[in-house]
Order: C-alpha cells, then sequence, then structure tokens
C-alpha cells in the first residue's frame, strides 16, 4: 500500500504541474498567438483576441486593412517549442502515473 500512497503523491503533483500549464496556456492564449504569428513579418489588424493577421502583405496593403506592420522575429518561436515539450513531459508524466494508479499495466510481451 505504500507503493500506492507514494503513486498517489507523485499523480497528484504531476496533475496539478499538468493544470497549471494547461491554465497558463489559456490565460496567455493571445500573447502566445502574437508570438507564432510575428515570426514572419506580419500586418496585425485589431488587437488582443480579436487581432486579425495578414502574412507577405506590404505596407500600401497592410493600411488599407487599418492594420500596422510588424517585423517578423526568428526567435519567437522558440518559446512555442518549450511550451510544446513542457505541456508533452508533464502531461506525459502524469498520465503515466494515472493509468499506473488504476491498475493498467502494458501487457506482457512473453
Amino acid at each position: 500500500m505504500d507503493t500506492k500512497h507514494g503513486s498517489l503523491g507523485k499523480t497528484i503533483f504531476w496533475g496539478s504541474v499538468t493544470a497549471v500549464l494547461y491554465a497558463g496556456l489559456f490565460y496567455y492564449a493571445d500573447f502566445i498567438l502574437h508570438l507564432a504569428h510575428t515570426t514572419p513579418d506580419a500586418c496585425i489588424v485589431g488587437g488582443g483576441a480579436d487581432a486579425t493577421y495578414y502574412h507577405r502583405v506590404d505596407a500600401a496593403a497592410c493600411a488599407a486593412r487599418g492594420g500596422h506592420p510588424e517585423a517578423g522575429t526568428w526567435w519567437h518561436v522558440l518559446p512555442i517549442i518549450l511550451i510544446a515539450f513542457a505541456v508533452s513531459y508533464v502531461h506525459g508524466a502524469f498520465t503515466g502515473l494515472f493509468w499506473d494508479l488504476m491498475g493498467l499495466k502494458p501487457a506482457d510481451k512473453h
């Protein structure tokens, strides 16, 4: 029973970390989308959740849409990749512990 108690604590820990990461994704969704859309040069019309991003648009076409051009920044892709790796690792750890706690194990191939 000690092992199950230890697994329960780890499962709760990794589940909590997973929940915090997902909450952060939803809370900062506008910022994360802004990073993703401004990796290449972009024309931004509006702001916040209502922003529309256009790519491969010249300055005149951007102004005609009522937007403003923003130069692309190549490193904006890095935080998004790091977030994907972090969520994948943490969610995977939680899922593995959860199914172990439920008693589901992979079948033995022997």
